[in-house]
């Protein structure tokens, strides 16, 4: 989001030529069928803030343990002089009691916590089997534990968690391998709220990333014992910058966990572990710091999955107008490189802003598609379809779905529906939750609406998995499912973060048009790989640690 940065990226000669779109798939915007409407968060009439052009995350799991995704939406407060806080404005848990109906649990427990909310994630702090919440704000972040039911309770004072700043993603991981998860917090720059611009016509607007300084990420020890401790000095992570999403995979393939931090106008990161919390970046020497033309760029979310079914994970990072989306290529021997051209993603992405981002199966047919959301910062020609309030119009944008044509080159499906709202989309994030086998989607917008997109795909062979590990009990956050289908190997990754302030349902989905797995194998996050019997599909299955072939 670097306003006012100028790159010289755009269209290649690479660019693959159109191919029709997959006619197999359909998403439905079901937002009205959910009872909540639009939820306008700030002043429309007072000076731009800078941090509610920037908000807000949405996090899908199963918050009560009943087998079905919920919803936990960040929101923040408003006030004339940005300090004092609105209740209506605090966060949301949505209870899922049936497939698309959603009851409104705040009220209960600590779940509404009413910071200036940024961005959250799921994890098992404490190895008990449920789902507790870290939340980032502009202001101190918040940690909430659940009782099994979905009532959760603040524990950050007591759990010494205490960072504050502007937070922005964060996501779980065992860092050290003692089997408690640690805690990974992008922070984004050292703002100051005084500050004033305005744009043509003396309008004011938000004034650009590049006035403030970058603030240092967090990394947060879970001491086993329900407290945390900041280890980010000791493990390495001491050069400050302007982070806003991150991932956590094998970026050398050496067993370990690594991060991957997208940084809005400076390098991006790639903080290698070593097994015992200690990293260093080796982003410049592996190709991940810039982009092809040798200039950062205004990173803002980012996308991991296997985009060519070559066994190794890919990166899409999304960038600011001007920039287009920028796709790293995984070449297996620790590098990457950037293949956006070559793969279709530079003529159609550059003139959007995108922020949330996602890998994901759309249309069960086994390669990885792509979703992205969409919406400027700086004012643009209002488009003739704009939605929401004449603030935000000038700012909307629609959002794109991109079809894998199996090779890892990537067009457009104008006929998903995905397309038809022009609004300032912000996070996204994707589950399947009415477990009919298939990746729905929800988007948060700036005014604080939710978008619930619906996936209608149809014929096909499908799973559904939980990964666990006995030993601690919970989802084997890090871990990656290996498909066989025939002579074709597919991988996805359990959890690690991505997209934008925002977390996707953990279980893998995978779905095939050929109907047959030949072999199935889980490489745990420990580097043990094991043999399963392939479940039966078109249903929810476990596949539990040690209890393979």
């Amino acid at each position: 989001m670097l306003l006012g940065w100028s790159f010289s990226a755009g269209c290649t000669a690479d660019d693959p030529p159109p191919r029709d779109a997959s006619p197999a798939h359909q998403f439905i915007d079901v937002s009205n069928q959910q009872g909540m409407p639009p939820q306008r968060l700030m002043d429309e009439s007072g000076d731009r803030f800078m941090p509610e052009s920037m908000t807000g995350g949405v996090v899908l799991f199963d918050c009560d343990g009943d087998g079905d995704l919920d919803l936990y939406q960040l929101r923040h407060g408003i006030g004339d002089d940005r300090s004092v806080v609105d209740r209506r404005a605090q966060n949301r848990l949505y209870r899922q009691d049936q497939p698309w109906k959603f009851v409104d649990i705040t009220a209960v427990g600590d779940a509404g916590d009413p910071g200036y909310a940024m961005g959250a994630a799921a994890g098992d702090i404490d190895n008990d089997g449920d789902l507790d919440l870290y939340i980032t704000n502009y202001g101190p972040d918040r940690l909430l534990e659940n009782n099994g039911s979905g009532v959760f309770t603040d524990i950050s004072e007591a759990a010494g968690i205490d960072v504050d700043g502007w937070g922005s993603s964060v996501l779980f991981a065992d860092v050290d391998g003692d089997g408690n998860l640690d805690i990974y917090v992008v922070r984004y720059l050292d703002f100051d709220a005084s500050m004033r611009i305005t744009g043509s016509g003396g309008i004011p607007d938000y004034p650009a990333p590049r006035q403030f300084r970058g603030s240092q990420d967090q990394l947060l020890r879970n001491n086993g014992d329900g407290s945390f401790t900041s280890i980010s000095i000791e493990a390495g992570l001491s050069h400050p910058s302007r982070g806003l999403g991150v991932v956590a995979t094998d970026l050398n393939r050496d067993g370990v966990l690594d991060f991957y931090v997208a940084n809005d106008g400076e390098p991006n990161q790639a903080w290698i572990g070593d097994g015992s919390a200690g990293f260093h970046d080796a982003a410049v020497e592996m190709g991940l710091a810039i982009n092809i033309f040798g200039q950062p760029e205004a990173g803002m979310g980012i996308a991991h999955g296997d985009v060519d079914s070559d066994g190794l994970e890919d990166l899409i990072v999304t960038h600011l107008i001007s920039e287009s989306d920028t796709l790293y290529k995984n070449l297996g021997n620790g590098h990457f490189k950037d293949a956006t051209g070559s793969l279709g993603l530079a003529h159609t992405t550059i003139d959007f802003t995108g922020f949330g981002t996602l890998l994901f199966d759309s249309d069960n047919d086994g390669d990885l598609d792509l979703a992205t959301s969409h919406g400027r910062v700086l004012r643009g020609p209002i488009h003739p379809q704009a939605a929401g309030s004449a603030y935000w119009q000038p700012y909307a944008e629609v959002d794109h779905l991109f079809i894998n044509d199996g090779q890892g080159r990537f067009r457009i499906n104008p006929i998903s529906g995905f397309s038809t709202r022009v609004a300032v989309s912000r996070g996204l994030a994707g589950g399947d939750l009415d477990n009919d086998g298939d990746i729905d989607l929800v988007i948060t917008e700036a005014d604080g609406s939710l978008r619930w997109w619906q996936n209608q795909t149809q014929e096909s062979t499908w799973w559904l998995l939980k990964v666990i590990d006995p030993s601690t009990g919970r989802t084997d956050l890090g871990a990656v499912v290996q498909f066989h289908e025939g002579d074709q190997l597919r991988i996805r990754r359990v959890g690690g973060g991505g997209s934008y302030l925002s977390v996707s349902d953990d279980r893998v989905h995978f779905a095939t048009r050929s109907g047959e797995i030949s072999a199935l194998k889980v490489l745990w996050s420990d580097g043990s790989l094991e043999d399963f019997p392939v479940p039966p599909s078109q249903m929810i299955s476990t596949l539990r640690k040690g209890q393979g072939q």
